[in-house]
């Protein structure tokens, strides 16, 4: 395991940068050198390759930021060239990614034009990639060049004994040589210099060198090897366009010697003629890496992100496809990458299959997610009829090792694109729009539109900045009075995270904690919020009341979460009791163990088991003989239509509480907004209650003391 690098010391201030906290940075440097060392030897310990990419990741982010980024980004490129980064798929690596990394969503003066900057910075990163490879084949080429002067010189002293080496190198060199009078005539050439003029050794023979080279490059030639004779210069290089025997150019560099005869007469010259074109295939072979998908051969996001806007730029009569293959996972876990890798490469080719009679270009983001821009025509297909084509394609089995695959896809569609919109703004769109699509089951398809979208996409927003919110001291704990129905006495208070947004005011739990859930942030979150709730009860009084903690799904499935709440309880002096922690139902009866597993743990150091959301889901039963259950908390929809309603469902609540309470079990009716809904639920049998009934119109309080001793208890209703 790699042991965390040291902190660089920089404070990089959030929202004006992607990757502002050093722990994105350390994340981004690891799997930026851990993909890279999969594609070649770097002779460095783990511990300081991770520390040179961190290095490199912070010039880069210092480019992004000024005014001149492509520069620094150039001698990165270079950097990585001579840390022997030249593996095949090594600059593919960096370009994923860092792209990904450094186009993650941001705020203040680069949030306008990321999308340019990044494009600009990662091209001049490959930029310096390639130069940097073009000076280590020149360097190694003049090695070799060296040498074979030395050589030469050495057969004008010994000629006999290097005759057979000199032929050796003659016939065996990749770089075509040529030894040649003062006027340039051939007295001798190998094998690879006919093959770079495109002629017969008899062809050759008798020839001059000037005549093989363009027109227009001749007299620079001839102008060259005069000052090679003349002493201006002690070695010539030049880069002419020869011609071949069709016509066409060929771009070469020649690098020329003189030999010297005895007393100083002028001699021969050594020519050496390298042919350009491998170097320019490694440069179109790198250019197509940096702008297509290895696995598909398609273009990837950046190259698709051009075209967009160039297409922008021509007319706005073009529909954005944002397409999320369905249930790939399904094929990649239960058969292997490899079977997966195969059903993507069909895919790719049946998504260009469908659009291939219209103007378009086929891309893959990442993963199982593609993008199809197509310009529409007179006859082109709706987004409606370009959808059940792309579906019905893909549904159409494709066998692998014996078996037949075939997925669905879901699909973010937007049209008529605004020729003033930005390409990123677009996708992310798309993007939206497809969310919506994908949760409404596999095979569907979405327009965007902002009434639906905006407010998806302000609440992505808001979970993008919980963690700098939670380091910044917005997150806060929020208390809750729960409240004895029979007389209105506090009985103890329900530990809530408030959000105190700085423009947005105190924000409710459900536009941020729900998406928070998908977030590596959730787990965290609760134990902090334990931690803090019963730090609070220790120096805010009320000993005798019960704190009531309500844990999500995955801060319940948490593996570090019991011995976080065992250390918890180690360090306050407080019987266990009096905490009660709010365990999700529908996470207790899913097909995980994590979850069962710290319920058991949990109850086994003493704390109170409450089950939320109780009633709303069949087999909830055993979980009563499972777990020490404490209290149940019931399902807020059963509360809500409690009054005026007496179905089924309502008096199967009423003959479930008569059970609870035979059973010693405290029943918790949450969500109480008026006082009909608790006089009904305490005839009921329910004993405690919570919600905006009991809190008021400012929702739960921030300081636990006050509200203990500050009247918001016991208030009547």
């Amino acid at each position: 395991m790699t042991r965390p690098l040291p902190s660089d010391g920089q404070q990089r201030p959030a929202g004006t940068q992607p990757l502002s906290s050093e722990r994105e940075r350390l994340k981004v440097a690891r799997k930026w050198a851990y993909l890279v060392r999969r594609a070649t030897y770097i002779p460095l310990p783990d511990d300081e390759i991770e520390r040179r990419f961190l290095g490199l990741l912070d010039r880069l982010l210092d480019a992004l930021c000024g005014d001149q980024p492509t520069e620094s980004a150039s001698e990165v490129g270079a950097e990585l060239v001579r840390l022997h980064c030249v593996g095949k798929t090594s600059l593919q690596c960096t370009v994923d990614v860092l792209a990904s990394a450094l186009l993650a969503p941001t705020e203040g003066r680069l949030a306008d034009r990321l999308p340019e900057r990044v494009g600009k910075l990662l091209g001049a990163l490959a930029s310096g990639y390639v130069d940097a490879i073009r000076s280590s084949i020149v360097e190694q080429q003049d090695t070799l060049n060296q040498a074979l002067f030395a050589a030469v010189r050495a057969s004008q002293h010994e000629l006999e004994a290097s005759e057979a080496q000199l032929d050796e190198i003659f016939v065996s060199s990749p770089s075509g040589i040529a030894v040649t009078g003062p006027d340039g005539q051939f007295v001798r050439t190998n094998p690879a210099l006919h093959r770079i003029l495109d002629r017969t050794a008899s062809e050759v023979a008798g020839g001059n060198l000037y005549e093989f080279a363009h027109e227009t490059d001749r007299g620079l030639l001839r102008d060259g090897y005069r000052d090679l004779r003349d002493g201006k210069i002690d070695r010539l290089r030049s880069r002419p366009r020869f011609t071949t025997k069709d016509g066409d150019l060929s771009q070469v560099t020649l690098t020329a010697s003189l030999l010297r005869e005895a007393h100083g007469r002028t001699g021969q010259y050594v020519t050496i003629v390298a042919d350009d074109a491998e170097l320019a295939l490694l440069q179109n072979r790198l250019r197509h890496q940096l702008l297509h998908d290895l696995l598909t051969g398609l273009p990837n996001r950046q190259f698709f992100g051009t075209h967009l806007e160039h297409v922008l730029h021509r007319s706005n009569s073009a529909t954005l496809y944002h397409v999320d293959l369905d249930g790939l996972s399904f094929v990649t876990d239960g058969l292997g990458r490899k079977a997966g890798d195969s059903l993507l490469r069909t895919v790719a080719d049946r998504l260009r299959s469908v659009v291939a009679g219209e103007s378009a270009m086929v891309a893959r983001f990442e993963s199982d997610k593609f993008g199809i821009l197509v310009e529409r025509s007179a006859t082109g297909p709706d987004a409606a009829t370009m959808v059940a084509r792309i579906n019905e394609t893909l549904s159409e089995p494709v066998y692998v090792d014996g078996v037949g695959l075939a997925v669905t896809a879901s699909f973010g569609v937007v049209e008529d694109l605004s020729r003033t919109a930005e390409p990123a703004e677009l996708l992310r769109s798309a993007d939206l729009a497809m969310r919506r699509a994908k949760s409404a089951g596999p095979g569907r398809w979405e327009r965007y539109d902002p009434v639906l979208d905006v407010p998806a996409r302000e609440a992505l927003g808001l979970v993008a900045a919980m963690p700098g919110a939670w380091e910044s001291g917005e997150l806060a704990v929020g208390y809750e009075p729960l409240v004895r129905l029979a007389d209105g006495e506090l009985a103890g208070v329900e530990a809530r995270l408030r959000w105190e947004h700085p423009e947005l005011g105190v924000l409710p739990e459900q536009r941020y904690l729900d998406l928070a859930e998908r977030t590596a942030l959730i787990g965290p979150l609760g134990a902090w919020l334990v931690e803090r709730g019963w730090q609070d009860k220790a120096a805010g009084g009320g000993a005798d009341l019960s704190l009531l903690v309500p844990l999500t799904p995955n801060q319940l499935s948490d593996p570090g979460l019991a011995e976080r709440i065992r250390r918890i309880l180690d360090d306050a002096a407080l019987p266990a009791e009096r905490l009660w922690l709010g365990l999700p139902t529908r996470a207790l009866l899913g097909t995980g163990h994590e979850a069962a597993d710290n319920a058991h743990v949990l109850a086994e150091l003493g704390i109170g088991v409450v089950l939320y959301d109780f009633g709303a889901t069949p087999g909830e039963l055993v979980l009563l003989e499972e777990f020490p259950v404490r209290a149940v908390r019931l399902d807020s929809r059963l509360v809500w239509r409690a009054v005026g309603e007496e179905s089924i469902a309502v008096a199967g609540a009423d003959y479930l509480i008569a059970l609870l309470r035979r059973a010693g079990i405290v029943v918790v009716a949450g969500g109480l907004e008026t006082s009909e809904q608790a006089r009904r639920w305490q005839r009921a049998g329910v004993e405690l209650g919570t919600g905006p009934l009991l809190t008021g119109d400012a929702g739960p309080a921030t300081d636990l003391e006050s509200l203990i001793g500050g009247g918001r208890a016991g208030r009547g209703y």
